[in-house]
């Protein structure tokens, strides 16, 4: 944690500081730098808003979100989080991060920081820096299994971007609890990459890619034609 403490305060001898929205943003020209924002970095990382999932920016607003702004002495908007209350655990979940493209260095570790401080002063008994995906695959594990999710993984994911992630979370110390997917058979695990892909992204141009990565997994261990998935071209209303 001394890292995060150093980059803070770095952060706010740069002049930034933090404001909270419980909700709506109603600062009409935050909420524009806000989706600027968002844009940009949407365009830049090559993705589209996610669909039944979390990390999904909206300018209406949840009444339940909490938004943590990191601004400079004119208001100008620099990176944002969001968060959604878990309610079973009486505490908050991390939903979404994003910043503007000249960021100051220490930015998003204060906007962290000062938002767990924030989140403990209203009385949160736990709070959640979200998935880290992928943390533990790595190249040791010879299995089967352990094999097709490194070729799934970069092929058509971000292992640098997952490793990066995963290096800026554990910067806070946390307590990791690992999350499982449980299946019958490791046959059937396509097919279901692919229906929670589908659920997510909202991106049909993207479909395509990881149509053809599934299929070449499935032809590199020769489980044959009755196990390739295959799809209709997206036609628009």
């Amino acid at each position: 944690m001394a890292n995060v403490r150093s980059s803070a305060k770095r952060a706010e001898k740069d002049g930034l500081r933090v404001i909270f929205y419980r909700g709506h943003i109603t600062d009409n020209e935050q909420l524009h730098q806000m989706e600027k924002i968002s844009q940009h970095w949407l365009a830049e990382k090559g993705g589209s808003e996610m669909g039944f999932s979390l990390g999904r920016f909206d300018a209406q607003g949840d009444p339940q979100q909490l938004y943590a702004l990191a601004v400079d002495t004119q208001n100008k908007v620099h990176a944002f989080v969001s968060f959604i209350p878990i309610y079973g655990r009486q505490g908050w979940g991390l939903d979404l991060m994003r910043r503007a493209e000249q960021c100051a260095p220490g930015t998003m570790e204060l906007l962290l920081a000062r938002t767990i401080e924030h989140m403990k002063n209203l009385g949160a008994h736990m709070i959640s820096l979200g998935l880290a995906p992928l943390s533990n695959a790595t190249e040791e594990d010879e299995t089967f299994l352990g094999t097709s999710i490194d070729f799934l993984t970069d092929r058509f994911g971000n292992p640098s971007k997952n490793q990066s992630l995963f290096n800026f979370k554990k910067k806070f110390q946390p307590t990791w609890e690992s999350r499982y997917l449980v299946y019958s058979d490791a046959l059937n695990l396509p097919k279901i990459g692919w229906a929670l892909y589908n659920a997510h992204q909202t991106d049909a141009s993207l479909m395509g890619t990881l149509i053809q990565t599934i299929n070449e997994w499935q032809r590199k261990h020769n489980l044959g034609e009755k196990m390739r998935i295959k799809t209709t071209e997206p036609v628009k209303a």
